[in-house]
């Protein structure tokens, strides 16, 4: 009987999961983000190779994450976002698209639509000319659709593979929660902004996540160095779209290769994911090696700290330290965890999913995996708080800690296993603020995140859709579905826990919201309290934590459950029972 209804979960995972991922997806595909200096980086480097060179000199105005070397100009980013999505730029760019691309940026602008970039650009980060800051304006404009399309290969799909991997991973774990996890970290972390971002962190993540479940599941079969191999293939890929990649490459390998087996095997496990990290961290080294004649060369060194009159005025960049790593910072180790844009502050869904990873370890069950989990997320921590920029620049919370997310991911399976309702409050709080995130445009500069208020409500300013391009509407009417459908994607994940489940804890999600509330108005800053626009999203996006835990009380007491619901709860309810046992032994 028992086996019937683990097989019965197994095959329901699936059904539950596609709809949710594919609600999400429209969600994320709905929005056309305004390129930063990252997207007109990548993009640079991508008409480059169409040229043949990796020199972008023809378009470095367009862009200031550049490096001077040789009397070229040269992309800081790692080619591996470019590597991936080329194939579809050079399809787009022999059909003409580029006149598409700007048609379709006229539409979005015309009848009050709102400009895809400021109308002005700082002459002085344009040699002090007038005239090359509105060129590089128009040109940045006009590749927002572009950039647009190529996020959708090089982004989205990543993303969506990302989320497909970690259900079936907490399925295993923690028995049908699998799908509920996976949609709060879509909806609920920054997975969700930068879905729609033309950056390579979630690329990289979900190479290197993959590499670690390749590993998990080899370590609970027969020895199989093969699969060791194509785990490291995967992880050497994700160091080709983020140098930094390298630590969770190799906390994936001692993790790999620390199996239980016969002295002898450890050798050949090493080797077989090391040769696999070599071949996947190959076409960086030739790139670095065609692009600057070393291949040890990366694109980091002489980064463009000033562009002056000239464009390249002072080099050095990152140059401190380690490729301006140095010693962690407690300071800002804390601001990346509390700050006004710390990861716990705007996403605390990920305080339950931290809590779950403890408990899982405590449990003695995948102590190994866990045990990785918590590395990870302590050397990116360390690595963040020692580096200069800890923050990235100006986006939605430390995104160089992104890579961290789909590991403390693991515990949000337990997280709603035993704190439904919390956890659900939480997330609607975490989902609230990355909604008015990206519906606002993420970056925000130095400003604190009622920065993303005051866009919406001072300025009306909305990022635009592909409604927006269309020329079928534009401001909040065009935008304002990604919004519902973010919430109807949630929905449908948490859904599969059974109504009964979300109200269980219910007394504790006000505390829970209230305790949330406090610390995201006073730890920022101890002396000093946000900004208005900050305290409103604070209070707004804690109502909606609370509504959420009321409709989920509401529907949690009233109505007869549904067949489907039955057949989950008594599964839930095997499942914890079995739970139950192995702790008690």
């Amino acid at each position: 009987m028992g086996s019937l209804q683990t097989a019965g979960r197994s095959r329901a995972a699936p059904r539950r999961l596609l709809p949710a991922l594919a609600v999400f997806a429209c969600a994320s595909a709905f929005v056309v983000q305004s390129p930063g200096w990252a997207q007109t980086s990548y993009m640079a480097l991508s008409r480059a190779l169409s040229d043949g060179t990796a020199r972008i000199d023809r378009w470095h105005w367009e862009t200031h994450d550049v490096a001077w070397f040789d009397g070229h100009y040269y992309s800081v980013k790692p080619p591996g976002l470019v590597f991936a999505t080329y194939p579809l730029f050079a399809a787009l760019d022999g059909v003409g698209v580029e006149r598409v691309a700007r048609d379709a940026r006229i539409r979005g602008e015309s009848d009050r639509g709102v400009p895809w970039m400021s109308r002005e650009l700082p002459v002085e980060s344009y040699g002090y000319d007038r005239s090359r800051a509105r060129a590089a304006r128009e040109a940045i404009a006009n590749d927002a659709p572009l950039t647009w399309a190529l996020g959708l290969l090089g982004v989205l799909v990543p993303a969506l593979v990302l989320l497909v991997v970690l259900a079936r991973l907490v399925e295993r774990v923690t028995p049908g929660t699998g799908v509920a996890a996976a949609l709060t970290l879509a909806a609920g972390t920054m997975v969700l902004p930068f879905s729609t971002l033309y950056f390579s962190h979630l690329l990289s993540a979900a190479l290197a996540f993959g590499a670690f479940a390749l590993a998990w599941r080899e370590r609970e079969g027969p020895s199989r160095p093969r699969v060791l191999a194509v785990a490291g293939v995967l992880a050497g890929l994700a160091v080709v779209c983020e140098y930094p990649l390298a630590i969770a490459a190799l906390i994936v390998g001692l993790y790999a290769i620390s199996r239980r087996v016969a002295l002898v095997q450890l050798p050949w496990r090493a080797a077989a994911y090391g040769a696999g990290v070599v071949a996947g961290a190959a076409p960086l080294l030739a790139y670095q090696w065609w692009a600057f004649g070393s291949p040890l060369h990366m694109s980091y060194a002489n980064a463009v700290a000033e562009t002056g009159f000239s464009g390249h005025d002072v080099l050095g960049l990152n140059d401190g330290g380690f490729f301006g790593v140095t010693a962690p910072r407690i300071v800002d180790g804390l601001s990346l965890l509390v700050g006004g844009r710390g990861l716990l502050t705007l996403t605390p869904v990920l305080v339950v999913a931290i809590a779950g990873v403890i408990a899982l370890h405590r449990e003695g069950r995948h102590r190994a995996e866990t045990r990785t989990v918590i590395a990870i997320a302590v050397a990116y921590l360390l690595y963040n708080a020692g580096y200069w920029l800890p923050f990235g620049g100006g986006s939605p919370g430390p995104r160089f800690l992104i890579p961290i997310l789909p590991f403390i991911a693991l515990g949000l399976g337990i997280a709603w296993r035993r704190w439904p309702a919390v956890t659900l409050a939480l997330a609607a709080i975490s989902m609230t603020t990355m909604v008015a995130a990206t519906m606002s445009y993420p970056m925000i500069g130095v400003n604190d995140a009622g920065e993303w208020v005051r866009r919406l409500v001072d300025y009306g300013s909305f990022q635009h859709s592909v409604l927006d391009l269309a020329g079928i509407a534009h401001g909040p009417v065009a935008i304002l579905p990604f919004a519902a459908l973010v919430a109807i994607a949630l929905l449908l994940g948490v859904r599969t826990l059974g109504r009964e489940q979300l109200a269980l804890g219910a007394r504790f999600a006000p505390p829970a919201v209230l305790v949330w509330a406090l610390c995201a108005t006073v730890l920022p800053r101890p002396l000093q309290l946000p900004s208005q626009e900050a305290l409103v999203l604070i209070a707004t996006a804690g109502m909606i934590g609370l509504l959420a835990v009321g409709v989920a009380m509401r529907n949690g007491r009233g109505g007869a459950r549904s067949p489907q619901e039955e057949e989950h709860h008594a599964s839930a309810r095997m499942a914890l029972e079995v739970e139950t046992a192995q702790r008690t032994g």
